[in-house]
């Protein structure tokens, strides 16, 4: 079949694999770095099928790009069958209330348990589930999506040890990987949302660029320790971002309950894309990203099972840690 983000009418786009970033400091990431930063991408890395219709953000602010569609109003698309996912409430706030919605819920955050403690680095375990790169169909072990385990620690100036696993086969080492070049996510984090703004999108960029937000969002917070401030920021920023809905009672692939983001929306390709960001109710860290394709009934076409995709990452562990070797490397906690 043919992929969304190859076929007629796809759309230049953004990833955190290859962000935009100042000539000098783009020149300066080596292999190894490269390497490293695919092993934490999120959604917006791994599929880009799910950004091709995204929001559109260029110098000028917000605004849809011409022959992307609007997002269209509606719910999350609902998880996969085979692994427990996000489970809605009816409870749904559209575009008009979800500004003020997140407004209060960035003013009320209060400290996630690592927000006093300090060390040398910042550590982050994530779980990733990745139909786009196993379909279903041709999973040779049955599996619905490969399960990866992700470990980053990093110092936030260019000092990186990254470790990836394959749950499916009993924990196995896929890279263990160390970088000293900055990522696109290192230095100091602001606070204010326009200045996370372009931290996060590496802003200005080129009129015209396409850039996913909520990839980029998930992509932030898979790479750094996102301290109280800046999750204020972003939330506040997310505010701003048209076409949102925002539901109260989510509940991630770990049973936690948090306030999920939506955007919905429809490419001009047969496909509507759903993309959930869902935040922790007391601190506004990032407890999951959901990024799913699903293609749109059509007459003429026959079913398909690769007409469905999904990506959907976990964040397990976002705190500080002593060195590059606490906790242990594996697929535990």
């Amino acid at each position: 079949m043919e992929h969304p983000d190859t076929g007629p009418g796809s759309r230049s786009t953004l990833s955190v694999g290859e962000p935009a970033l100042p000539a000098t400091q783009f020149t300066r990431r080596s292999r190894t770095s490269r390497r490293l930063l695919a092993m934490t991408a999120t959604a917006a890395a791994i599929l880009v099928v799910l950004t091709t219709a995204a929001v559109a953000v260029t110098r000028s602010g917000n605004h849809a790009t011409p022959g992307v569609a609007s997002p269209t109003p509606g719910p999350t698309l609902p998880a996969s069958p085979t692994a427990p996912g996000t489970a809605a409430t009816n409870e749904t706030a559209g575009p008009s209330d979800a500004k003020a919605l997140l407004e209060r819920f960035a003013d009320d955050l209060r400290n996630a348990p690592a927000d006093p403690a300090r060390a040398r680095f910042e550590y982050l375990s994530l779980r990733i589930w990745d139909s786009f790169a196993a379909p279903p169909a041709a999973s040779p072990d049955g599996a619905a999506a490969p399960v990866r385990r992700t470990q980053l620690w990093t110092s936030g100036q260019g000092s990186t040890r990254a470790v990836e696993l394959d749950e499916n086969h009993g924990c196995r080492l896929l890279r263990d990987e160390t970088g000293t070049e900055l990522g696109p996510f290192d230095g100091p984090l602001p606070r204010d949302p326009d200045a996370i703004r372009r931290h996060i999108l590496h802003e200005p960029q080129p009129p015209g660029t396409v850039i996913d937000v909520f990839g980029q969002i998930a992509d932030f917070y898979s790479a750094r320790f996102v301290p109280l401030a800046a999750r204020q920021g972003i939330l506040r920023m997310l505010a701003r971002q048209p076409g949102i809905h925002v539901q109260p009672q989510v509940t991630d692939r770990a049973g936690r309950t948090g306030i999920a983001v939506t955007l919905t929306f429809q490419p001009p390709m047969p496909f509507t894309v759903a993309k959930t960001l869902i935040f922790d109710p007391r601190t506004g860290q990032l407890l999951a990203s959901h990024s799913q394709a699903h293609r749109r009934p059509d007459a003429t076409t026959p079913p398909d099972p690769t007409d469905q995709y999904e990506i959907y990452l976990l964040t397990l562990t976002s705190t500080y840690t002593p060195d590059v070797h606490t906790p242990a490397a594996g697929c535990a906690g």
